[in-house]
């Protein structure tokens, strides 16, 4: 796996933590202005480009998988 992708997976994992130890009121109540201020400013980016992502990969993934068609793959079972 390269750097970047190591990197959104921490991002991810330190995102998730935090979304589990707070809640949304409490996030709001108990963040220090600064955090709340970088998160109201940088949000609509990274969320704007997070649900691009993720529009594309569910738009991959909604694409039934094809058959191979190499006869080198194509085995029906062996001579005993």
């Amino acid at each position: 796996m390269d750097d970047v992708s190591d990197r959104l997976l921490e991002a991810l994992s330190a995102l998730e933590s935090v979304a589990g130890e707070v809640t949304t009121d409490e996030a709001a109540a108990r963040f220090d202005e600064p955090a709340l201020q970088v998160f109201w400013r940088d949000w609509p980016r990274l969320g704007a480009w997070a649900g691009a992502l993720w529009r594309r990969l569910d738009a991959d993934l909604a694409v039934p998988s094809s058959s191979v068609s190499d006869p080198d793959i194509d085995e029906v079972g062996g001579e005993g």
